[in-house]
Order: C-alpha cells, then structure tokens, then sequence
C-alpha cells in the first residue's frame, strides 16, 4: 500500500575507517533496502567525520551540527527535520544521540513521523569503567552536573522522546532500560537485534558451519580471543584478572587485541600478576587480521560490556564458530543464548571457572560452536527479516500522519 513511502535517514556520521559496527549496520540496512527498491536517502549531521573510502551506492546529503553539547545537537537536529519534512515520508534517525530534538520536533506539530533505532547507551547513564584498574574520582561538581544532567533528561528529555513515533531496540534488555527511564514505548516498539550479514562474514572468510569443529583441538595451548579498543568498560581488565586465577595456565594462550588509552595499564597489569609469559598484545591490526586471529581463536571471551548492549564483535566471533564465554543477564546472553557459557556479571573468579570448564571439554566447544549458527540462522537474527520488520513499522506510522 506505502511502496512509494520516501524515507530520509539522519544518522551521525560514515566512518567506514576507523568507527565501530554501528556504522555497519546502518550500512547493511541501507543496502538492503536499496536492493528491495524502496526509496530513501541519507542524512550525516557530523559530517566533518566522515570517512567514506569507495562510492556508496545511496544519496547522502551532508549537514554539519557543530556543536558537540547535549542542547546544541538536539537543537541542530530539529533544525534539520523542519528543514527536510517536506521531502520525506518518515524520518529514521539514530535513537540514543537525537531523540531529544526529534520528540520536541514532533511536540510542536513536525509533520513528518519519526522512527528511531536504539542500539546504545545514553550518554548521562552510568559511565564505562574498568574497575579492576583504579579509577581516578571526580570532584564533587563534576558529579553534581552528571547527577543535575541525569535528571533534566528523565524528567524533561523522556516525555519529549517519547513523542517519537516508532521505535526499534536491538535488544530487550535495553528497551527495558530505556522505559526504566522514562520512555514510553507501549505498542510502538521492536526488538530487532543487529543488522549483521554473518553468511556474507563466513563466505568471504572460507569459513563453513563445520570449520571449527573440524580444527578443535584434543591437546596443545587453546587461543583464547577477544579484541576491541581499549577503553573503559570493555572487559580486559576482567578477563585478566580472571586469566591470573586460571589454574592450568599451560594449557592457553590470552591475545588480547586492539589498542586505546588503557592498553600501558593492562600491560602493567599483566607483569603485576605475573601472567606475562602467557599473555600476547599484538596491537591495533587491519579488521582482516582480526578475522585471521579469530580462525586461530579457539575460545573467545567478551569478559564486560554494557549489561544492556549487544556487540558486533560477539557477533563475529560467532560467524567464526567460536565458543564463546560471556557475563549473563544481558544483551550478551540474548545475542548468544546457547551458543555460550556465562559467569556472574563482574565476578572474575567465576569467568575463571568458565574458561576452565571450556578449556577442559572438547565435546562442550564443539557442542556450542553448532549452537553459534543454530542462534545465527534463528528468524530473530535475521537480518532481513528484521529489516522488513523495521520499515513496516515505518509504513504504519506513514498511513497514521
């Protein structure tokens, strides 16, 4: 019936470079609607970021938001939707940086619906921290302006957002997040999970649903992985500390890859625990050489994320067939469900046990590597399903306006 619906995208930059795996699942639902023939184009609000090596074969239309403040980008944002409602149908923009500006556009009479898609955190929630490397305390003003910030957007920022039309969440942990705060998604909102390609992933990488099981080690040093930045909250510092509790420490091998401001302190770490001689940093390396490692991987451990996000990184670990060990109760577990053993959210020395449990049972690593693409392969992780989903929903709210 809304074939012909236009759809304008506005979403904060396209680094194909050097940025995370939101930029590719924006990517892939771009592709993936341009292959279905539908109509849209695409909007970059920090455009000065980006980083687009080859042609895309989509419009994008760049537009600047100079400033990087919470009032300034919401107030940049509405500019834009007024500007552009009369070229589109329905807006898409990213959910988590720009839902303020979208509410308020549609508060004051905006007459383009809007959808958004929530995929991370917001930003006056709980910060990242890596609580196993000392933290540096913020004085008490510091605090009190994240503490005056947090409450301006439950009590002002949530009533507004829910205005927003539609709304897509990778996950349902972090919708349950999201209304805990304020937002009101009751009959408005999908769980859609990530936008990820994994058979496009194994096809390019020569990896079958059987490569794993036919390399799985009976005896020699299992490679345990897991790469990322190294930044706050991601975990290394765990799974060190949970590496040093290992018993039979001959029996792996720890690479730990990426780079990022906490990379010295992990080292100093490592030496601190003694574990050195078992521990490999092999630094920041081209996105190929991280698939490479993950053909080595033989256990792949994402110790600490957001308990409310999911991760493109476990999603690639998964394509490769890796067993993988994770903290329960969160998006990690909902991404992986059978495909992973799980420990107590932060407790390194039950992440110990895990690894040990793994490390021990050859059986258990090829059981869950075949869960990985039972998961993979499931209705809920598909991409296109779930991209159809999305632009049904965005249908619906176009036949409403």
């Amino acid at each position: 019936m809304f074939e012909n619906m236009k759809i304008i995208f506005i979403t904060s930059k396209l680094n194909f470079l050097t940025a995370g795996g939101s930029i590719l699942e924006f990517d892939l639902m771009y592709r993936t609607l341009l292959k279905w023939g539908y109509d849209f184009k695409v909007i970059t609000i920090f455009s000065y970021a980006n980083k687009i090596p080859e042609p895309l074969p989509y419009q994008v239309i760049e537009e600047n938001i100079r400033s990087r403040r919470l009032l300034g980008i919401q107030a940049g944002i509405f500019k834009i939707l007024k500007k552009y409602e009369a070229e589109t149908d329905v807006f898409h923009i990213d959910g988590h940086s720009l839902l303020y500006g979208a509410g308020l556009y549609r508060r004051l009479g905006g007459k383009a619906p809007v959808a958004a898609f929530f995929n991370r955190e917001l930003i006056c929630w709980p910060e990242n921290v890596s609580k196993l490397l000392g933290q540096r305390k913020e004085n008490i003003f510091i605090r009190l302006k994240k503490k005056l910030r947090w409450l301006i957007e439950r009590q002002i920022g949530m009533p507004l957002a829910s205005r927003i039309d539609f709304m897509s969440f990778t996950n349902p942990v972090l919708q349950k997040m999201y209304e805990d705060f304020g937002l009101r998604t009751a009959g408005k909102a999908i769980v859609t999970g990530d936008p990820f390609d994994y058979r496009t992933l194994m096809q390019a990488n020569g990896i079958t649903e059987d490569s794993y099981r036919q390399r799985n080690k009976t005896a020699g040093p299992l490679n345990i992985f897991y790469s990322g930045r190294m930044a706050p909250g991601k975990g290394f510092d765990l799974l060190v500390a949970a590496f040093a509790q290992v018993k039979h420490k001959d029996k792996f091998q720890l690479i730990l890859g990426g780079d990022g401001l906490e990379r010295a302190l992990l080292q100093h770490k490592v030496k601190e625990l003694g574990i050195e001689n078992y521990v490999r940093f092999p630094g920041w390396v081209e996105k190929q050489q991280v698939f490479e490692f993950y053909k080595q991987a033989d256990i792949f451990v994402q110790a600490r994320w957001r308990t409310e996000m999911t991760s493109i990184t476990l999603l690639e670990a998964m394509s490769f067939g890796i067993p993988c060990v994770l903290p329960g109760g969160g998006g990690l577990e909902w991404d992986a469900q059978g495909s992973a053993l799980y420990f107590k959210d932060e407790d390194y020395v039950d992440l110990a046990k895990k690894i040990e449990q793994l490390g021990d049972s050859y059986e258990l690593r090829a059981e869950l590597s075949r869960q990985c693409y039972l998961r993979l392969s499931s209705e809920q992780m598909n991409y296109e399903t779930q991209i159809r989903r999305m632009y049904e929903g965005m249908q619906k709210i176009f036949g409403k306006n």
